[in-house]
């Protein structure tokens, strides 16, 4: 884990699928039945108009990004919801609250801020009544095992993914010494991030008038509610840094800061239910934050629906017609060829880096090295002593270093492109070298 950079609980989920021989879309049916469950929570639990409730689960936050792309971010909205849900009763169902937070400590990296500072104020909560109320002198036994279940899983995590700032490829810590660069960079991150989450195409003008926008709104919802608007803020300023030093901002990275602020609009809302007037105004926020979401990623999901994601499909169904099965099929990475390889289980696809056949990603030091071009030949010339010529399968990203030189001595047979990042594919045919 340490190496891939984020916590156990989603491939604790897949694990029993994956090894049950359940088919490699199957994946699709899991994220949609987590996000189905939030759905189902928003609509029956949250204090929000019918209104509201209907334009955020309509929203690309719901709607597609989670559901559809199929990754741990899926787990993160039904944990919230029910967090929210046992929020106004975590006095009295403590084991359940402390189980909750320890799950979403293991969802992703940037839930642990969130996670952190809600078992931090639940901890002063206990204290505060224990010793205003002096019940026995102790504290209350059942509120310090949930804080035990959430502290045990913070301190699994940093188990997990110590070392991840030099064995994870994505991770490039770098502070500047000197303040101003490092105020630059997050508001450049903080500006990237509202980008984003909204796609609306946040300039210089436009980021200045939102930064603004959000400082005032920041004020407001901390004169409302301190300490959930503290939580809040909090977490998002940790996710903000996250973006600046650790993980670039994506839309579903980004898309979390909109969940955050569903998760403490939902919490302040049950626990002020006098104040009517405020309700309407946050209420209105996320209606105007849904559909500005949904205006700016609607070309991105419309295109989506007409593009492939991925060539994985569409390559293993090309190879399967036009390869055949007596020459080599070899991998130049993992990460482009591993999902076509899910796609084509009678066929071995031979990786030259590991010596072994691509089935699923194993994340270790191994697979972030690489091998030269005539290391490759070396290889597979070793494994497959008797082939006149291989097959080459490359993606955008390969572990392979010098085969783009000896393009000319390779015929292109079919190139794939796909929306994602690493899910384009181009296969070759090589001739192998005679041997002196």
């Amino acid at each position: 884990l340490k190496y891939e950079g984020h916590p156990c609980l989603w491939y604790l989920i897949l694990f029993p699928f994956a090894k049950l021989g359940f088919p490699f879309g199957c994946i699709g049916f899991i994220s949609l039945f987590f996000m189905a469950i939030a759905v189902w929570l928003i609509l029956k639990k949250a204090p929000f108009c019918i209104l509201v409730k209907v334009l955020l689960v309509f929203s690309p936050f719901f709607v597609y990004y989670y559901p559809v792309i199929s990754r741990s971010y899926c787990l993160i909205p039904p944990l919230l919801a029910w967090l929210a849900a046992l929020y106004p009763r975590r006095k009295e169902k403590p084991l359940w609250y402390g189980a909750a937070l320890a799950l979403l400590t293991q969802t992703h990296i940037f839930m642990i801020g969130l996670s952190f500072l809600l078992s931090f104020s639940w901890f002063m909560e206990t204290v505060f009544v224990w010793r205003k109320e002096k019940t026995g002198h102790k504290l209350p036994v059942q509120n310090i095992q949930g804080l035990g279940i959430s502290l045990a899983s913070g301190l699994f995590l940093i188990w997990e993914l110590l070392g991840s700032a030099t064995t994870n490829a994505s991770v490039d810590v770098h502070i500047s010494s000197s303040l101003s660069s490092n105020l630059h960079r997050i508001n450049v991150a903080s500006q990237w991030g509202m980008d984003e989450l909204l796609k609306m195409g946040v300039d210089d003008p436009t980021w200045k008038i939102l930064r603004l926008l959000l400082v005032a709104g920041a004020v407001v919802l901390l004169f409302y509610s301190w300490k959930e608007a503290s939580i809040y803020i909090g977490t998002s300023v940790m996710q903000v840094l996250m973006f600046a030093y650790i993980y670039l901002a994506s839309p579903q990275k980004a898309m979390l800061l909109a969940h955050g602020l569903v998760f403490v609009l939902w919490i302040i809302m049950e626990e002020k239910k006098e104040v009517r007037m405020w309700k309407w105004f946050w209420q209105l926020a996320l209606a105007v934050l849904a559909l500005m979401a949904t205006n700016g990623h609607k070309p991105l999901i419309l295109n989506d629906m007409d593009q492939a994601y991925s060539s994985s499909k569409e390559m293993a169904a090309y190879i399967r017609e036009h390869v055949p099965e007596d020459v080599p099929l070899i991998a130049a990475s993992d990460i482009a060829v591993e999902a076509a390889a899910a796609y084509l289980p009678e066929r071995v696809i031979w990786y030259p880096l590991t010596e072994n056949a691509v089935t699923f990603l194993v994340w270790d030091g191994v697979r972030t090295g690489s091998i030269t071009y005539e290391e490759m030949l070396e290889r597979v010339k070793k494994q497959y002593p008797d082939a006149k010529g291989i097959y080459f399968l490359c993606g955008e990203e390969n572990n392979v270093s010098g085969w783009e030189d000896q393009l000319p001595q390779m015929q292109e047979l079919v190139r794939m492109e796909g929306n994602a990042s690493n899910e384009s594919a181009i296969l070759y045919y090589i001739q192998m070298p005679v041997s002196k």
